[in-house]
């Protein structure tokens, strides 16, 4: 709902609607709309990390690749899991204005630095990466650069190559 409607969009009703199931069952489980905003959060964003945290373990046998592994995954989010990647921008956003977004926003980040950090450096650089690439995916989503993912393939691939030139 939030991917492709919107945040605003988002309310039990139309997640009973979408789930097909009853406006009761889901008023149960998230009583309020900032339990069903933050559950969203947490659900979209772990798809993505989950999928991003198996292709960084398969990176650890030929770490050179990361630059190129990094540069298709986020290719493969503008593309094929972009629904789920404007979700988790749309929460993004929200955790902005939202306090109870912010752990959650903090979390994704921090898991992120950590994938990275073996790679990358420790310290400052891992979460300066994680913040440019979760820049570059969203200026992709937000412009015809989508159309053409191998702008942001190239741009991730390019990002990556200069931490660990300099690490």
């Amino acid at each position: 709902i939030v991917g492709e409607q919107g945040l605003g969009a988002l309310t039990h009703r139309a997640v009973a609607t979408g789930a097909a199931v009853s406006l009761a069952s889901v008023t149960y489980h998230y009583p309020s709309i900032d339990d069903l905003r933050r559950a969203t959060f947490e659900h979209a964003g772990s798809r993505i990390g989950l999928e991003f945290a198996g292709l960084i373990a398969h990176t650890a046998a030929e770490p050179d690749a990361l630059p190129e592994i990094c540069g298709d995954f986020t290719a493969h989010l503008v593309t094929e899991r972009r629904t789920d990647t404007i979700a988790v921008f749309e929460m993004i956003l929200a955790a902005g204005h939202d306090p109870e977004l912010g752990p959650i926003k903090r979390l994704l980040d921090q898991r992120l630095a950590q994938l990275l950090a073996p790679y990358v450096g420790s310290e400052a650089a891992p979460f300066t990466v994680t913040a440019a690439m979760q820049g570059l995916v969203l200026t992709a989503l937000a412009s015809d650069r989508a159309r053409d993912p191998g702008w942001l393939r190239g741009a991730v691939s390019d990002l990556i190559r200069r931490y660990r030139a300099i690490r």
